[in-house]
């Protein structure tokens, strides 16, 4: 369930790089090299082969490679001394089928599908992720919505938070980017939002939902039935300095 789980988030950093024109692809990684956006800044898909690591964090020295890295746990980064844990969240799925689709319908909830609604969501998810999202990002993967749909929380015209969910090539929904600002939290916004990126995935037919959950997000998404399995880890590539 792990690699389904983890398919979907690859694949769609490898759409967003393919789509910007951004993506590296090499038979023993990719990546998303962004200039203007710390969103998906990711080496990925790593291949397990001796002195890669390495290999890739010289890359990222010379400005090659982006400076973070993500892999599933476990494995041998913990001890790397050019490396520093930057994220770890959980791999979580919920077959579909068990998912009955009479969620409430939030009239607070709108799809992106303008420049300006791209802005809006970049600049939610900018404050509630704590790092720069680009809207020009956004509005370009936002175009083709059988690949991806993104939505924005909105209440008394104030962005309160954001969320996504991409189809993936084996008929599975990735929910992404679920996340509220600071003066939106504690009052259900997460909770509605993933209810809305669930409902679009059963609606369109697909087999599993998959996310990956940070610490705050994971007993929200117990509550709706995901079931959690793996680890996926981000390590930062630490800068020498003078």
């Amino acid at each position: 369930m792990d690699k389904k789980i983890v398919n979907n988030l690859y694949e769609f950093w490898t759409y967003i790089g393919e789509t910007m024109g951004l993506l590296i692809d090499t038979e023993d990684y990719k990546a998303v090299s962004v200039l203007n956006s710390d969103w998906p800044k990711r080496v990925f898909a790593i291949a397990d082969k001796a002195d890669l690591i390495a290999e890739i964090i010289k890359l990222s020295g010379i400005g090659v490679l982006p400076d973070r890295i993500t892999l599933l746990s476990p494995n041998e980064l913990k001890n790397n001394a050019s490396l520093e844990l930057a994220l770890l969240q959980k791999n979580m799925a919920i077959d579909l089928t068990t998912v009955d689709n009479d969620f409430d319908q939030d009239e607070n909830i709108f799809q992106v599908r303008s420049r300006a609604d791209a802005l809006s969501f970049a600049n939610t998810a900018t404050t509630s992720f704590g790092y720069k999202v680009d809207a020009e990002i956004v509005f370009k993967i936002s175009q083709d919505a059988s690949r991806v749909r993104m939505f924005t929380y909105i209440k008394n015209q104030e962005p309160l938070g954001c969320g996504l969910v991409y189809f993936d090539s084996f008929n599975n929904a990735g929910l992404h980017m679920i996340g509220t600002v600071p003066n939106g939290r504690g009052l259900g916004i997460g909770t509605r939002m993933t209810k809305k990126l669930l409902s679009e995935a059963v609606n369109s037919k697909k087999d599993l939902a998959v996310l990956m959950a940070s610490a705050m997000g994971e007993p929200i998404y117990n509550k709706l039935g995901f079931i959690g399995y793996g680890e996926l880890e981000t390590y930062k590539i630490k800068r020498e300095c003078c």
